[in-house]
């Protein structure tokens, strides 16, 4: 009989040597001893230990000019994939900050969502400086263990891992591993250096922004519709265009909208596939006007990462509005939408697009209709009630004290529209266009003319988040 070990949680613990981590401590205690450590690294809201966490454009890495701890890490992070049997990935660290536990302090259970993989190094490690904790993450297990009595130290039964810090020892582990730091009961400080690593995005050209109208791209012929009745590669069909022009394009100098004109490098290519896919109902609520006087419909398409053009949207996210982001999802939708009578109003129900458990959301929308086909785009609006341009408590309990002011899938068309909402502007659709705005804004898509019987309207629209 043998005995299987399955759900195994990777971790890696190595050993820098003895020269590499003295130069090391030598760059952080030049560091600690300058101004900017003194202004960077303040003591946790919530925590006792100090750090520089808290300060979004402090890179101790940068910083204290530590070059040999990051080739370090990287080369470290590469063995770490390789010992998951995953292929090689090109790899970036995504955040890095200095944490300093004085004698008493500790950190309590936390993980680093978001990222690919975390890590500790340890500068100054003292005896008794408490330990680095990794709980069993198998609540069911752990739960198990206790109960049963049977938790041990050996592999099979411990319910945590302790890892004790050592001068000049990495500690690395997969991002979504929760784990906590025990008290430090020496009484010398405890100096770490924390960071994230994620797998680097493409990089894709984008020049300073402009501001003002910029010209407008070249009428193509458009091709003639043809099913595809063959796997595509998302990175061809959707393929961006390698120098990309944005402007700031704030609907009425209130709503700092981005715009990319040409986005798309053939977005007839993309027309061609979408509007011949089969395209499957989404809100569709019995009772309701879906497929009775409109078709609402939705596609998505899944995509693997690095991708152009998620990483255009972070290049133009982080220079617009000074974030780094993520893609919320590992997928875009296309929104597929035909009308069988005639519109009810001249825009769909205003919303806002924000996720729970972000602290920023950015609503990043293609424009795919070919030029005869654009008509309308994306209008912003202002809920009258408080006269705010981003979800409020009015809104909230408005909607609370009548549902039927929100969107609940069973008409695409609001109802009192011009009672309830304050049309503030719109951006035009174009063909590739694409625009990005906070998601927190009030918007919906916008349709003044009776268009889109003949052929339905085509956005594809993917969340980047922080």
């Amino acid at each position: 009989m043998s005995l299987n070990l399955f759900f195994g949680v990777p971790l890696l613990v190595e050993n820098i040597d003895a020269a590499t981590r003295d130069v090391i401590h030598a760059k952080v205690s030049r560091y600690l001893a300058s101004e900017r450590a003194g202004r960077d690294i303040r003591p946790a809201a919530e925590e006792s230990v100090s750090t520089s966490y808290y300060k979004p454009e402090a890179q101790v890495l940068k910083d204290a000019e530590l070059v040999e701890l990051e080739h370090f890490v990287l080369a470290s992070a590469t063995q770490f994939l390789e010992g998951l049997r995953l292929g090689p990935r090109r790899l970036e660290i995504e955040r890095s900050w200095i944490n300093v536990f004085k004698p008493g302090a500790q950190e309590a259970q936390h993980s680093h969502d978001g990222s690919l993989l975390s890590c500790s190094y340890y500068v100054e490690a003292p005896k008794d400086c408490g330990c680095i904790v990794m709980p069993d993450p198998i609540g069911a297990r752990r739960v198990h263990r206790e109960f049963t009595k049977t938790a041990g130290s050996d592999v099979l039964t411990r319910r945590e891992i302790a890892i004790d810090p050592q001068p000049g020892r990495l500690v690395m582990f997969e991002s979504w591993l929760p784990h906590y730091v025990q008290c430090n009961k020496s009484e010398q400080v405890r100096i770490s250096i924390a960071m994230n690593l994620r797998e680097a995005p493409l990089q894709v050209a984008v020049p300073k922004v402009q501001h003002g109208a910029a010209a407008a791209p070249t009428p193509r012929a458009a091709p003639a519709e043809s099913p595809h009745a063959k796997p595509f590669l998302f990175e061809e069909i959707f393929e961006v265009r390698p120098n990309l022009n944005l402007r700031m394009e704030p609907v009425r100098n209130e709503i700092p909208t981005v715009v990319v004109d040409d986005f798309l490098k053939d977005p007839e290519q993309a027309r061609a596939l979408v509007g011949a896919a089969p395209a499957a109902n989404w809100k569709h609520e019995k009772g309701g006007k879906n497929f009775v006087d409109y078709y609402d419909c939705r596609l998505r398409f899944p995509i693997r990462y690095p991708n152009a053009m998620v990483a255009a949207a972070q290049q133009v996210i982080r220079q617009v509005y000074q974030v780094a982001t993520r893609p919320l999802d590992a997928s875009v939708d296309v929104n597929w939408f035909k009308q069988i009578t005639g519109k009810r109003a001249d825009f769909a129900f205003p919303h806002n697009d924000i996720t729970e458990k972000v602290s920023r959301s950015f609503t990043c929308v293609v424009y795919l209709n070919r030029h005869d086909e654009c008509s309308g785009g994306t209008a912003f609006f202002r809920f009258k009630k408080s006269g705010s341009l981003v979800l409020d408590e009015p809104y909230t309990i408005a909607v609370r004290d009548d549902p039927r002011l929100a969107e609940t899938g069973r008409d695409y068309w609001p109802a009192r529209a011009e009672e309830i909402w304050e049309f503030v502007g719109a951006v035009d659709m174009a063909p590739g266009r694409l625009l990005i705005f906070p998601s927190e804004y009030f918007h919906a898509a916008y349709h003044p003319q009776n268009s889109f019987y003949e052929f339905p309207r085509l956005t594809l629209a993917f969340w980047m988040v922080a």
